[in-house]
């Protein structure tokens, strides 16, 4: 199957069998990151982005994604269960990607309870996901957080994603600042100001909202667990700060707030 993979890889408009695109979904937390990352991911990615998939095949997929459930796969685990749970949230990340987009074959394909679901689980996936591996020397990219990351931004900025959730996500971040005890070092914290950023960018979020969120915003700061939490807080907003500032949308109100977040 590899070998047949690898050969539709290197062709402009593969087509892709039943039988090839399930055994890529059984494998997607494969331990082989040349594999999992340079085949496998890439393969199922490039389908979606690219609607290599015929419509019946996406469905597929969909269906497949939601019965699996894979986002819980063996959650109290790290290590090679998460590399399932983490490239699981790619693959959600493009299907909500593709539903979005006007000019894509896939546009409004999902259900509208396929929809929610997909948001109530991506929205919920970062609440007890626990490994805090970026890169490993036995898997390549693990990366949970910043995959999680990514399947938020899709979350927050889907047109049919109630805008009047989006506090809801807001709060989410809040949640995940306060239950890792950890420093993020592999740039997880720049990946969820990006949930920030595009929500703003595409006027999913106010920065005036993002201002109360921020004022209301508690670090006791009691002990080093607080002050690890509060960086990483920080460092989130001042990514937010400087993606703003780049694309000129930055607004005074929230430039402030963010220059005044200090313990």
């Amino acid at each position: 199957m590899e070998k047949i993979l690898k050969e539709k890889l290197a062709k402009n408009a593969p087509i892709y069998q039943q039988d090839e695109i399930r055994w890529m979904l059984d494998h997607i937390g494969h331990p082989d990151y040349k594999i999992r990352d340079e085949l496998i991911f890439v393969s199922l990615g490039r389908a979606v982005q690219e609607q290599l998939f015929t419509k019946d095949q996406f469905d597929f997929v969909v269906v497949e994604a939601l019965k699996r459930q894979e986002l819980l796969y063996k959650k109290e685990e790290v290590g090679q269960a998460t590399l399932t749970r983490s490239f699981t949230a790619l693959l959600l990340a493009n299907l909500l990607n593709a539903d979005a987009k006007k000019n894509s074959l896939y546009f409004k394909r999902l259900s509208s309870q396929q929809r929610m679901t997909l948001f109530e689980q991506g929205m919920s996936y970062l609440l007890y996901e626990n490994d805090r591996t970026g890169y490993s020397e036995e898997y390549g990219w693990v990366h949970a957080f910043a995959h999680g990351a990514d399947l938020l931004v899709e979350i927050i900025c889907h047109p049919d994603f109630p805008i009047t959730r989006v506090n809801e996500v807001l709060q989410v971040l809040e949640k995940i600042f306060k239950r890792v005890n950890w420093r993020f070092i592999s740039d997880e914290d720049w990946r969820l100001a990006r949930v920030i950023c595009q929500a703003v960018l595409n006027d999913r979020l106010s920065q005036t909202r993002v201002v109360a969120w921020l004022t209301s915003l508690d670090f006791p700061l009691e002990n080093s667990t607080d002050f690890l939490q509060f960086s990483n807080a920080r460092s989130c907003l001042l990514e937010v700060y400087l993606q703003l500032d780049k694309e000129k949308a930055l607004s005074d109100e929230l430039r402030e707030a963010i220059q005044l977040f200090s313990y």
